[in-house]
């Protein structure tokens, strides 16, 4: 017995010792996650549908980045039916016309601004949206039009985009004719960077359809919106072939080379088809003959702007002759596209989609970069629908209040403070819009609470008065004679650790300020590769020029000062430089030739200085601009000397890298932020798991 009791006594410290520690979602998603909103600014709805259900309207809004929202009350309130998918941007969603619990989503949003975010393939419920199956085309991207054929649900037309980045082959027209189970293509691009911006479908005889192929490509410090592949094409058997449409068999068109192509064919007159095609001389186009021939209407400036983000056209279902743009302001035309007005008034701004209700056509909803908007006088006036928590937030900080506020900047919704929590929960009247523009870095000036930095597109920084909102602009500008400043889109801004009120912003140059912004220091010289090439922002747009901030290259995009010395700071380009200084910026040093494995150029997304030793610090490499999904983060610690890159994709992490964070406490505890969700390790980044606690989905963090 004795010798028994002590051979089990080795066994059990052997068993233990064998049995591997389950480390995966479920482990470290125990712990619940809050929505603190806000629904009040919202984020851009990219599509929108309804049908009229049983006596009631049931509504579909799909978010550019939070994927599928649905109401059984036209609107009144919402709930998240897509959060379960592997991906959370939308481009389109189409409900069966003959049977409403059959829904259809295209994922990837369309509108292809420089952050815009992919799809992984089509999807379809068959329950009205509660549950969803991936039906392929998963290397489409871009997915901006479903339409299902009246007469036969199972036969779909999908318009794929294709990818933005690169050349690829999943791009074009596809057709099912088994509900899904299997697609052809059936109008391919003339290159492998053309794919479909638009579809419109004659709802009489569903057999003839009209498609808009878009040649296009967009770059990190460029974008070209038109080319050989673009064209307007029809089909009168059901998608089986199709012609292009061109001056000389459809007279009246304009010449090309064409650009991006709005569509759209009016419900109650098949025969009246609408196009605004970018091109030399960008207008509307009507046809009332099926596409025969075509006369050239409105070209304003409203109509033929942005092409690549405003690009859809919506006809009464009752009225041919009154027709919606979609625009930077929602135009109406009652006249049959002669002129247009601005119907939007003091909705947001920045329109994707229109959807008006067939039967009692004053109903109109309309998604725009603010959310979502109802009309019941025909889109005079109109309603923000605020409960669509769809915020899409470049940068968040918090300060030192108990309870902490919170603090961020969101895509085309300027800069906001908000609660951590509030008695009685946290209401859209707790979060508070403090600056304008679309925002990025918020911070509280940590050296006088009364004040805060906000910052907007190209690093239009302001020091802003927390109660009655008095701004100072503090940007930095160029030198008398000197070339102008390069500010990223997503300009930098960092408080020191270490010095309350020193404040760093990057250009090309490190500018570091020690009286809250009212004189600047450059610390550096162009930390960035100089390259001309990059730096042609003003030709940026191809057919129609779009010089903005989006495209503005070779700039400094992370920014971190060591907490253990301020005089180690580590700067991250967007063209693969990671610079380092050790004497508070008198020299510098191009660490980057050190990094193996994340490819030429690629942008530093995120360089962070560790907590706990002062030669640490960890990078997140971006290459999604070329075409490269996949995440690289890297860890040093001897000040960048060597790297090493921690395993995220033999772990399965997905997406793009965003950000990645050491814990306060635990430096084995790390925070990975990519395209497709949250990240954690708690071993150093051995291993990893995506956090899911309470359904968190696979938004961008």
């Amino acid at each position: 017995m004795s010798a028994l009791r002590f051979a089990l006594l080795l066994a059990v410290p052997a068993l233990f010792a064998q049995a591997p520690v389950r480390f995966d979602a479920g482990t470290i998603s125990g712990l619940p996650a809050r929505n603190i909103g806000s629904a009040q600014m919202s984020g851009r709805i990219a599509a929108v549908t309804a049908v009229n259900d049983g006596g009631r309207l049931t509504v579909f809004a799909a978010s550019a980045s939070g994927g599928v929202w649905k109401s059984v009350n036209a609107g009144t309130s919402f709930k998240p039916v897509f959060d379960n998918p592997a991906v959370q941007s939308i481009g389109a969603v189409a409900i069966d016309p003959a049977n409403s619990k059959i829904v259809w989503v295209g994922s990837g949003e369309s509108w292809v601004r420089n952050s815009v975010s992919i799809g992984d393939g089509i999807y379809k419920s068959t329950d009205g949206g509660e549950n969803w199956t991936n039906l392929g085309l998963k290397d489409s991207e871009h997915i901006p039009k479903i339409l299902i054929d009246p007469t036969d649900g199972n036969t779909v037309f999908a318009c794929a985009t294709g990818h933005l980045w690169d050349d690829n082959d999943e791009r074009g027209v596809y057709k099912t004719s088994d509900g899904g189970k299997s697609w052809r293509k059936v109008l391919a691009g003339a290159n492998a960077s053309t794919g479909c911006a638009m579809l419109a479908m004659n709802p009489r005889a569903p057999k003839t359809l009209y498609a808009s192929l878009w040649d296009f490509r967009r770059q990190g410090w460029t974008f070209r919106s038109g080319g050989p592949g673009s064209g307007l094409f029809q089909s009168t058997d059901g998608g089986e072939h199709w012609t292009e449409l061109t001056p000389a068999n459809a007279k009246g068109l304009p010449e090309k080379p064409y650009g991006r192509i709005a569509l759209a064919v009016a419900p109650g007159k098949p025969q009246t088809v609408y196009a605004t095609i970018e091109c030399k001389k960008s207008a509307l186009f009507r046809s009332d003959d099926g596409g025969k021939t075509w006369a050239a209407l409105d070209a304003s400036q409203f109509q033929v702007w942005r092409p690549f983000y405003f690009a859809n056209l919506i006809v009464d279902p009752k009225d041919e002759n009154k027709v919606f743009k979609a625009g930077g302001s929602l135009l109406l035309s009652t006249d049959g596209g002669r002129s247009f007005g601005s119907v939007s008034n003091s909705a947001h701004g920045d329109f994707h989609d229109v959807w008006i209700d067939p039967e009692h056509t004053d109903t109109v909803f309309t998604g725009d970069d603010g959310g979502l908007w109802r009309s019941h006088d025909g889109g005079h006036r109109w309603e923000h629908i605020m409960s669509l928590p769809v915020s899409q937030f470049y940068h968040v900080s918090v300060d030192n209040a108990e309870p902490y506020r919170v603090y961020g900047g969101l895509q085309d919704n300027s800069s906001s403070v908000g609660d951590s929590s509030y008695p009685g929960g946290i209401s859209n009247s707790r979060w508070e819009n403090m600056y304008g523009g679309d925002g990025f870095w918020t911070w509280e000036d940590p050296s006088d609470p009364n004040y805060i930095y906000a910052e907007a597109q190209g690093g239009e920084l302001g020091r802003v008065n927390r109660t009655t909102h008095e701004t100072r602009s503090i940007k930095p500008y160029a030198q008398y004679g000197e070339k102008k400043l390069r500010f990223n889109w997503n300009t930098p801004v960092q408080m020191s650790p270490n010095e309350k009120g020193t404040i760093y912003i990057g250009a090309q140059f490190l500018f570091r300020s020690r009286d809250h912004g009212q004189t600047w220091e450059r610390i550096s010289g162009d930390l960035t590769t100089n390259d001309p090439e990059k730096q042609k922002q003003e030709e940026s747009g191809g057919i129609t020029v779009d010089n903005s901030a989006a495209e503005m290259h070779t700039t400094i995009y992370s920014i971190s000062e060591s907490p253990l010395n301020g005089r180690v700071i580590w700067v991250g380009t967007d063209d693969g430089n990671v610079q380092l200084t050790r004497d508070g910026g008198k020299t510098w040093s191009n660490v980057a030739a050190n990094v193996k494995g994340a490819g030429s150029a690629p942008w530093v997304s995120w360089v962070e200085a560790g907590r706990f030793a002062e030669g640490t610090a960890y990078a997140a490499f971006d290459r999604h601009m070329y075409g490269d999904m996949k995440p690289y983060v890297y860890k040093t610690t001897d000040y960048g000397a060597t790297w090493t890159a921690l395993p995220v994709q033999p772990a399965g992490v997905r997406g793009y890298a965003h950000v990645i964070k050491e814990d306060t406490r635990n430096p084995g505890l790390l925070f990975l932020g990519t395209e497709f969700g949250l990240w954690i390790s708690v071993d150093g980044g051995a291993r990893w798991a995506q956090y899911k606690g309470t359904g968190f989905p696979a938004v961008a963090v």
